[in-house]
């Protein structure tokens, strides 16, 4: 509020400039200095200049309607001469120069309706005459010898819109020489005088009275200067909405990180109040109780709860709850009660007593802020150390801004000093944020870069255990297409080479995908070889890998088909919860049974068929037929698998055909082609012999 302030002040020390160089330049029989007289009024005489009505003024509260009429008597009224013109010489003072309002002349927290009188007696003028209001806090009605010329705003439903001086014209039949009467009506509002601030209520400046075609230049530098005001207004704020747009980015890609959805708040408090000002100022359908609503709320209230949210979460302090309720409950009911005094609710549910409770409130919420952001940043460092003070920043800074609020609602401290500090914490705060954000970015680049060599390291260890190369025998051609969903993947397979010409075909899935996943298949086929050492038999490698795996896997569970090939073309199988294998385009059925890891002292069947010259075993995982295309859903399946199969792809073709319909898990295929054996009688498929 009192970078405005200042601005608004600027303006008007540079119209009063130009009516003072304009009044220099003049003849010097077109002026004549303001002279009181004995009966109250003054003897005015304008040319093409412009005069301050410092006064004698005479001032009510009330709102009675006759007194704008100009045989009012008001001898019986305040008599108050101004001392000031409404603008200010100074650029950090926004005081200096003007007048306190009624505030200051002994009706402090009072609001309503206050009207100021002035007798004015035109001795000669050079038409049109016109009248330069400057800036008054609130709404207000000028009268012209009992005529109403216009006002800011509407004081009968109490709507104004954002603050500036404004010019009125005086109809030529109403400044005719002789004796005037200028009423102004203004309207105090209640959040305005609870502030009990000495600047508040009505006239803080004299008004100008102008003549001739200084007006139209005033107010075309009136309107310019308005314009100018809401750009250099608002083109702070506006990097923070940027830095607050990129910020609520960052929490969309990652919701699990709170601390960039609080801090996006934050600066969207700045925002907010900025575009309530500037539909205000160009629509005029935006009054300014809904900007001044806004800026309360979100600036003054809201701002310091995102803030400290934000530090909280910035030094991970956040699965302390207790913490957290404590300030949503101090702050809640503070800011409970500030909305409904700035709505002006209590009017309508509250009785006056709620005045005396708003100050205690604030002292309370005031004080757990401090406290809680004390206990913050003494557990941010004693967990984070000195790198908590960085982490912290933006919480600092916000406390930071929103004690400067309060010293310049107060007025209390020295106005330069409150400028600079908000200037200074306006422009820090959304560089803090930055800092933090190119931090963690450095910080999740290079955790990043760390996975990425550790999963390449991975893949290093994965291609050792699913070989690019399969062993060859005479009888038998082999062929091996693995395509993991992921960097790494979750399936494995093994073909181990026995004497005589056997061997050892294992091939399953580990549930899951990732690393974890990646782990348990190095434990399973390091397991699967030792386990060969000591067995060859499909079943008892299932059942012994099963005992190992119980008990051993945090979670999930392994699918895995075993056979084993002899020279002759008999292959003995066992399946734990694996896809059935395939001979010749046909599914071979065998029983169900349990998954690895799941249960001990599961027993597996065993079954047995014959390869002969020419025929090829298949066996792949489940990432074949759970390919999914993307544009409707639907699944490869077992239908497309079989008319595939039939025309006897390889390895890769079949793998290959999944992953471009659409894959969604690990793929592996195995294929065993039987090259040389003898002919025996030819069986349909499918079959299974139990043994």
């Amino acid at each position: 509020m009192g970078k405005r302030t200042v601005f608004v002040q600027l303006v008007f020390f540079l119209l009063a400039s130009i009516a003072a160089r304009a009044a220099a330049t003049a003849p010097a029989n077109d002026t004549l200095p303001v002279a009181p007289v004995a009966n109250g009024s003054q003897q005015v005489e304008l040319g093409n200049s412009a005069l301050a009505l410092m006064g004698p003024w005479k001032f009510r509260l009330g709102s009675e309607m006759a007194w704008a009429l100009p045989d009012f008597k008001d001898s019986g009224w305040e008599n108050l001469t101004l001392q000031g013109q409404g603008w200010s010489e100074s650029l950090v003072d926004p005081n200096e120069g003007s007048d306190p309002g009624w505030a200051g002349h002994g009706h402090r927290g009072v609001w309503g309706y206050g009207w100021y009188r002035i007798h004015l007696n035109l001795q000669k003028t050079a038409e049109p005459v016109s009248l330069l209001v400057p800036v008054i806090d609130t709404t207000y009605s000028i009268y012209w010898d009992g005529q109403k010329l216009g006002g800011f705003g509407d004081t009968a439903e109490h709507k104004g819109y954002v603050r500036s001086s404004k010019l009125f014209a005086i109809p030529v039949s109403l400044s005719l020489p002789g004796a005037h009467v200028l009423a102004i009506q203004v309207w105090d509002q209640p959040s305005q005088a609870l502030q009990l601030r000495r600047q508040d209520g009505g006239l803080r400046g004299a008004p100008l009275l102008v003549a001739g075609p200084l007006a139209v230049k005033l107010q075309e530098l009136a309107h310019r200067s308005q314009i100018l005001w809401l750009i250099s207004d608002t083109a702070p704020d506006l990097i923070a909405g940027i830095v607050g747009i990129f910020t609520m980015m960052l929490f969309t890609l990652n919701r699990a990180r709170l601390e960039y959805l609080w801090i996006a708040l934050t600066l969207f408090c700045f925002v907010i109040p900025d575009a309530a000002l500037s539909l205000s100022i160009l629509t005029s359908h935006v009054t300014y109780q809904t900007y001044a609503i806004s800026y309360n709320m979100f600036t003054s209230r809201l701002l310091p709860l995102f803030g400290l949210l934000a530090a909280i979460w910035l030094v991970d302090l956040q699965r302390k709850r207790w913490l957290v309720a404590w300030l949503l409950a101090s702050w809640s009911l503070f800011f409970l009660i500030s909305l409904t005094v700035e709505i002006e609710l209590r009017f309508a549910l509250f009785s006056n007593h709620l005045l005396g409770l708003y100050g205690p409130i604030s002292l309370v919420a005031l004080g757990n802020f401090i406290a809680i952001l004390l206990y913050v940043a003494v557990a941010g460092v004693l967990t984070q150390g000195r790198e908590a003070w960085i982490e912290l920043s933006p919480g600092l800074l916000v406390f930071g801004f929103f004690l400067t609020i309060l010293a310049l609602a107060n007025m209390h401290a020295s106005i330069t000093l409150i400028i600079s500090l908000y200037t200074s914490f306006l422009s820090l705060i959304p560089l803090s944020v930055v800092t933090i954000v190119l931090r963690r970015f450095l910080r999740q680049r290079r955790d990043h870069q760390r996975i990425e060599a550790e999963l390449l390291q991975a893949q290093a260890v994965q291609a050792l255990l699913v070989p690019e190369r399969l062993p060859q025998t005479p009888q038998y051609q082999l062929e091996g297409m693995y395509l993991p969903a992921s960097q790494v993947g979750g399936d494995f397979y093994q073909v181990l080479p026995l004497p005589e010409s056997e061997l050892i075909v294992v091939l399953g899935d580990v549930s899951g995908k990732g690393l974890q996943a990646a782990m348990v298949v190095s434990m399973v086929v390091g397991a699967v070889r030792a386990i060969v050492k000591e067995t060859q038999r499909p079943a008892e490698i299932l059942e012994r890998l099963n005992e190992e795996l119980t008990g051993n896997l945090r979670s999930g569970f392994v699918t895995c088909f075993c056979a084993h090939v002899d020279a002759a073309g008999t292959v003995i199988m066992a399946n734990a919860g694996h896809l059935s294998p395939w001979v010749n385009g046909v599914e071979v059925v065998m029983p169900g049974a349990l998954p690895l890891g799941m249960l001990a002292g599961q027993k597996y069947e065993t079954g047995r068929f014959h390869l002969n010259n020419g025929d090829m075993l298949t066996i792949m995982s489940d990432g074949i037929v759970e390919a999914r295309r993307e544009r409707d859903g639907q699944l490869y399946g077992f239908d497309q698998l079989a008319t595939l199969l039939l025309g006897r792809p390889s390895a890769e073709e079949i793998a290959r055909t999944a992953q471009r319909f659409g894959q969604e898990d690990d793929i592996s295929v195995i294929q065993i082609k039987r090259i040389a054996a003898p002919e025996l009688p030819f069986v349909p498929m499918p079959y299974l012999v139990q043994i």
